[in-house]
């Protein structure tokens, strides 16, 4: 995984000219694919964005590296469990195994047994961790009776796992004295789970073949079947969602330049790819920049605001109607008060000044009483009633004797 990290590292080394941009720490193993000198002038947009070669003991993997705050960017495979507060920024390429053994491995073990086999998983790759722990646990053996490690070792190594896109042009993984070898030899008796199966056993893995002669190394004469995953650029949680923004946008704007100097490496970069395939959520800021052409909030939803408005105008509406209802019920209800004082003055032409001023009282109680119930509003109408009740009663005193 070195050689893409170096790649990356050196574009955006090239793009981030801004002495005052944000520095981020990218984590460089162990193989390259290509030198960063080949992409010299191949970056024309400027970036904020710097990098920084992350310091990374030997024997840490990607993501112990990001966790522990040592790195805030690294090349991860995509069958990597989910860990808290890492996220991805985009898929970057295919990693292909190349399994290589030692020449005279079988020749020393005639029994053809994996039994005290060592192997030496290149970049400290998790795929090929997993890997290797998968088809020895259905060999039948445990931990013990094996060796994993992340160093090559001269003399002892009997099996190289290297995960890495298909490239002819870098075959620094390789050691002297071994060939690549096919998972679908037919001395392997579990050819037939690599072509079909392991899928369900290793999520996110799949078969792929390396088509014949594609590396003039031993071995390759005919096609090999291997497995496949897909790598992801990942960071940190808390790296700044403006930077990770501009990670993004640079590495999708420039990848038509890129594909044409490593092809192996950026051609199946795209925005279209789906993020719930990933086994991290992605970084905030690179969400952003996928979803900048999306619809906004109001545009997504305009319909159902639409019909929010239409409704709540027809609500409103009808509450007004029936606010005007209400009122000119209530209107109603004082002119009959007005019409019974009227009778009280004019309509009860024998009846003494103490007897009206006595039914104007029961008129006025009677008034009162509905306007605590509030069957009467005490709006203008109703001052209206007081003011006529006052004059009424003032009129019938100075008439009588």
């Amino acid at each position: 995984m070195a050689g893409p990290a170096l790649l990356l590292l050196a574009v955006f080394l090239l793009s981030a000219c801004d002495p005052g941009g944000s520095a981020l720490r990218i984590m460089i193993t162990d193989n390259r694919q290509i030198e960063p000198e080949i992409l010299q002038g191949a970056i024309e947009e400027r970036s904020s964005v710097r990098f920084e070669l992350a310091e990374v003991p030997e024997n840490m993997g990607p993501l112990q590296a990001l966790t522990e705050n040592r790195a805030d960017l690294a090349l991860v495979e995509n069958n990597v469990p989910f860990r808290p507060g890492i996220r991805a920024v985009l898929p970057t390429f295919e990693s292909v195994l190349h399994l290589a053994v030692r020449k005279t491995y079988f020749e020393d073990n005639p029994h053809r047994t994996l039994e005290n086999a060592n192997f030496y998983v290149a970049n400290r790759s998790s795929a090929g961790q997993t890997f290797v722990e998968l088809v020895m646990q259905r060999d039948g053996f445990e931990p013990g009776q094996y060796r994993v490690t992340p160093v090559f070792e001269e003399n002892d190594t009997d099996f190289i796992i290297y995960f890495g896109p298909i490239n002819p042009g870098n075959t620094a993984w390789l050691r002297e004295g071994f060939a690549m070898v096919s998972l679908g030899a037919s001395l392997n008796p579990r050819r037939k789970f690599y072509e079909e199966g392991i899928g369900y056993n290793a999520p996110g893995m799949r078969p792929k073949v390396i088509p014949a002669l594609t590396y003039d190394l031993p071995g390759n004469e005919e096609s090999l079947l291997s497995v496949a995953v897909d790598t992801l650029l990942v960071t940190r949680k808390q790296v700044p969602e403006s930077t990770i923004y501009e990670l993004t946008r640079t590495f999708l704007v420039q990848k038509p330049r890129l594909t044409s100097m490593a092809p192996h490496l950026f051609a199946g970069i795209n925005e279209s790819f789906d993020p719930l395939d990933l086994n991290f959520p992605l970084h905030r800021g690179a969400r952003a920049y996928l979803e900048r052409d999306d619809p906004g909030f109001i545009e997504r939803y305009a319909e159902t605001i639409n019909m929010l408005v239409y409704v709540s105008f027809l609500l409103i509406s009808a509450f007004l109607a029936f606010a005007r209802w209400r009122d000119h019920r209530k209107k109603d209800r004082v002119d009959v008060f007005y019409r019974r004082v009227f009778e009280v003055r004019d309509g009860m032409g024998d009846a003494s000044a103490g007897k009206k001023l006595e039914m104007l009282d029961d008129i006025e109680r009677e008034a009162f009483e509905s306007l605590i119930r509030e069957k009467l509003s005490a709006n203008e109408s109703f001052r209206i009633f007081t003011d006529l009740l006052a004059r009424t009663r003032q009129e019938i005193r100075e008439r009588q004797p």
